[in-house]
């Protein structure tokens, strides 16, 4: 290769664009299914607060779905599962579900003396699995109780 051809190839600018595409697009897209899965995550949060929302205050208000929270906590966590797969969040059992009443109910909802339930979901996120400290979610909350007479 002579000197007169290596100054042509230096001056020739042909396929810049396609190598400024190749530099820009992986960032871009990287940036991209960030958004989309930071969106999905949050999605999946508020799906998840607001099915343990439902089933706290199906429990604190003694309603047949979620009846004697207390005695039986079953029905309340399969109320909650059931609410969370309403909301699109798949593979949500009762198993997944934890309801506390009594002294340790008080001692989550603020050290209140009132006669509390807590009702916490957790659920297994799996687009995140490249970053396990996201992959698990949670949502609890607390409500007062009404008295469970029936």
């Amino acid at each position: 290769m002579n000197i007169r051809s290596a100054r042509h190839l230096l001056r020739h600018r042909g396929g810049s664009s396609g190598l400024e595409f190749g530099l820009t697009a992986l960032p871009m897209m990287l940036l991209l299914m960030g958004l989309i899965e930071g969106g999905l995550l949050f999605w999946s949060w508020q799906a998840l607060e607001g099915a343990a929302i439902d089933a706290a205050r199906c429990a604190a208000i003694n309603a047949s779905p979620c009846k004697n929270p207390t005695t039986a906590p079953g029905n309340t966590a399969s109320y909650a599962a059931k609410a969370a797969v309403i909301r699109g969040l798949s593979g949500v059992t009762a198993s997944n579900v934890t309801i506390t009443t009594g002294a340790a109910a008080q001692s989550l909802c603020g050290n209140t003396t009132a006669n509390v339930i807590s009702v916490a979901l957790a659920y297994h996120f799996p687009a995140m699995e490249v970053v396990p400290l996201l992959s698990n979610l949670t949502a609890s909350t607390c409500f007062p109780l009404i008295s469970q007479s029936s």
